[in-house]
């Protein structure tokens, strides 16, 4: 049995510490449903036991959110937040227009996009067509409404 190589994945400090933070947290809800299980055990038949069922699929959520997270933070690898040389990198703070006005994105590792927060993942069409571009340039990049075109404005 051969070990596969994963490839680091980049990632922001503060992507980095709110992982962690999650992974905590899951880590210390997981006694309290491991006890639910337990409980709804003890009553009866499992095969109706729709408690039982119920705290099992949790638990099992649970336990793959904090194994995704793991293999995630044993890859990370934490990019310094950068931009100050005018160029697009993860850490940058990027200003740009496109045909609905400006907006200002955070870019971000693969793992860490989150839109409604104002980041950009390097890994989305936006993202990667920004990475190692400069204000002033125009970016096209595809999205599932065909191809869209933004210009940045700023990158810090």
């Amino acid at each position: 049995m051969s070990k596969e190589k994963h490839e680091p994945i980049p990632m922001t400090a503060s992507g980095f510490t709110a992982l962690s933070a999650e992974l905590a947290e899951l880590r210390a809800r997981r006694p309290a449903m491991v006890e639910e299980v337990a409980a709804a055990r003890s009553q009866g038949d499992l095969s109706e036991n729709f408690g039982y069922h119920d705290a099992r699929q949790h638990l099992g959520m649970l336990d793959g959110r904090i194994q995704t997270i793991e293999n995630t933070l044993k890859r990370a690898q934490v990019v310094e937040e950068t931009g100050a040389n005018g160029v697009v990198r993860i850490g940058s703070k990027v200003v740009v227009r496109d045909e609905f006005g400006e907006a200002s994105y955070e870019i971000v590792g693969p793992t860490e996009g989150n839109m409604s927060r104002g980041l950009l993942s390097v890994a989305a069409p936006l993202g990667s067509a920004l990475v190692d571009r400069r204000a002033g340039d125009t970016v096209t990049f595809k999205t599932p409404a065909g191809e869209r075109q933004a210009t940045i404005v700023s990158v810090g």
